[in-house]
């Protein structure tokens, strides 16, 4: 019993370490997070966007072209509700991360798929 209570606290600290190791940091306040990207270019894999102080975003992807779109800060998560192609996608939140050179998106509040954000 010992020994499963030490394996799993190892596994623990060191999965913990492991997350902290690529030097992002979380995001934790609106104000943090509006002096980083508001009116500044986002480039990522799929497009860019621009995210503005009015609570407007809008930008364009590569395979469905321009989108537009409304964003909030709440309760520690970016979360954004775009509208492409017509079509609304609803309202999801996403963890926000730094590490001094990019922006680490990650949507379901950090569940779901990352998004690797370059800022100019």
């Amino acid at each position: 019993m010992k020994t499963i209570i030490t394996s799993v606290l190892a596994a623990t600290l060191l999965t913990t370490t492991m997350a902290y190791a690529d030097g992002f940091k979380r995001i934790k306040k609106a104000a943090d997070f509006e002096t980083l990207v508001i009116g500044k270019t986002l480039n990522f894999e799929g497009g860019n966007a621009v995210i503005k102080a009015d609570g407007k975003t809008s930008g364009k992807l590569k395979k469905q072209g321009k989108y537009h779109g409304a964003w909030a800060w709440q309760n520690g998560y970016y979360c954004r509700n775009l509208i492409i192609s017509g079509k609304e996608t609803g309202t999801n939140c996403q963890l926000a991360e730094w590490n001094g050179k990019n922006l680490r998106l990650t949507r379901d509040k950090g569940k779901g798929r990352v998004t690797m954000i370059a800022i100019k």
